[in-house]
C-alpha cells in the first residue's frame, strides 16, 4: 500500500484537549485538528499512540496522515507519580484512564494502541495488565527487557533522579545543529529527540529509566494474545534491532517489519514506509 507524505504539519494542524484523572494530574492529549488529518469514518478504530522518554507527542507529527483510517489520540507522558503503582505503571495507568473515560474500548473499529521507545513499553504493559483491551498492539523501535539499554544507562538509571537530564537534552540539541541536513541515522536521531520543549521534571527520569532499565515482560507478553505489530529500524543505536526481533519472536503470530538504514526514529525519518506498515496492518484488523 502506498501512502503519499503531506506536508509536515505546522502546530494548527494540531487541537489540545487537557485530561484530568481522578486523583492524577492533568496532561495534554493531542488531536488532529483539521482535513486531511481528521477521521471521518465513524466504523475507523481508535488508535492511541504513547510518546518515548523525552519526546514531546507532537513527535508523532508525521503519524497524523493515517488519520484518514484511524482515529488519533497521543497523549503527553505525566510527570508526577501515581498512588498505587510502580514501575512502567506509574505512566500506563494515565492512558488506561483516559481509555476508560473517552470509552474507546466501545468504537466499532476497536482500540488499537501503540507506541515508540519507552512508549511502546507503556503501551506493552497496558496490553499486559488488561485494564483495558486493545484489538492490537504497534511497537516502534521499542524492547520489553532492559538488557537492551546500553550498559552505561543501566549503571546510571539509579541516578537518573538527580542527573540534569532535560539541562543535557538542550546541550545535545545545541550541538545537533549544524548537522539538520545529515541523512545518517544518528543525527536524524539526535535532532528528534531534542526537538519539542515538553517540560520533564527530575521526578519523572527518577521514575521513568529505572523503570525501563528493571523491565521484563517477556514473560508476560509471550502469553498475550493480540495481533501485533514490530517495527524496528536496522540502524538503531539507541535500542538494537535485535530487541525488535525478539519481541516479535516472543509475542505469538506477531508481525516483524525491518526498515532498512532507519535508527530510533525511524516512524519520523521513514514516516512513509512505516505508515504504510501501519495502514495495511490497520487495515488487516478491520477486516477481521
Amino acid at each position: 500500500m502506498n501512502i503519499s507524505l503531506l506536508p509536515f504539519p505546522d502546530e494548527n494542524c494540531w487541537r489540545v484537549e487537557p485530561f484530568q484523572p481522578s486523583e492524577m494530574e492533568s496532561v495534554d492529549v493531542l488531536r488532529p485538528a483539521s482535513a486531511p488529518f481528521v477521521c471521518d469514518d465513524p466504523n475507523a478504530p481508535a488508535l492511541i499512540l504513547v510518546p518515548g522518554l523525552s519526546m514531546d507527542a507532537r513527535g508523532f507529527a508525521r503519524q497524523l496522515q493515517l488519520g484518514s483510517i484511524a482515529d488519533i489520540h497521543t497523549l503527553q507522558a505525566n510527570n508526577h507519580a501515581v498512588a498505587g503503582e510502580s514501575g512502567l505503571g506509574h505512566f500506563a495507568r494515565h492512558v488506561e484512564q483516559y481509555i476508560l473515560s473517552k470509552n474507546l474500548e466501545s468504537r466499532p473499529g476497536g482500540l488499537i494502541i501503540g507506541g515508540c521507545s519507552m512508549g511502546g513499553a507503556i503501551s506493552l504493559a497496558i496490553c499486559i495488565r488488561g485494564r483495558v483491551k486493545p484489538k492490537a498492539l504497534i511497537l516502534l523501535g521499542t524492547f520489553a527487557h532492559g538488557k537492551h539499554l546500553p550498559i552505561y544507562q543501566r549503571w546510571l538509571a539509579p541516578l537518573s533522579g538527580v542527573i540534569p537530564l532535560q539541562f543535557g537534552k538542550r546541550i545535545m540539541r545545541v550541538l545537533a545543529r549544524p548537522f539538520h541536513k545529515s541523512k545518517r541515522a544518528f543525527f536524524q536521531d539526535l535532532q528528534g529527540m531534542t526537538s519539542g520543549e515538553i517540560k520533564r521534571t527530575r521526578g519523572y527520569f527518577g521514575r521513568a529509566v529505572p523503570a525501563l532499565a528493571r523491565q521484563n515482560q517477556l514473560a508476560e507478553a509471550a502469553g498475550l494474545k493480540i495481533p501485533t505489530l514490530v517495527v524496528h529500524g536496522t540502524h538503531d543505536w539507541v535500542l538494537p534491532h535485535k530487541a525488535g526481533q525478539e519481541l516479535a519472536d516472543t509475542i505469538p503470530g506477531a508481525q516483524f517489519v525491518s526498515i532498512e538504514r532507519g535508527g530510533h526514529l525511524a516512524f519520523y525519518t521513514h514516516a512513509e514506509q512505516v505508515n504504510a506498515e501501519i495502514a495495511k496492518f490497520l487495515l488487516q484488523q478491520k477486516q477481521v
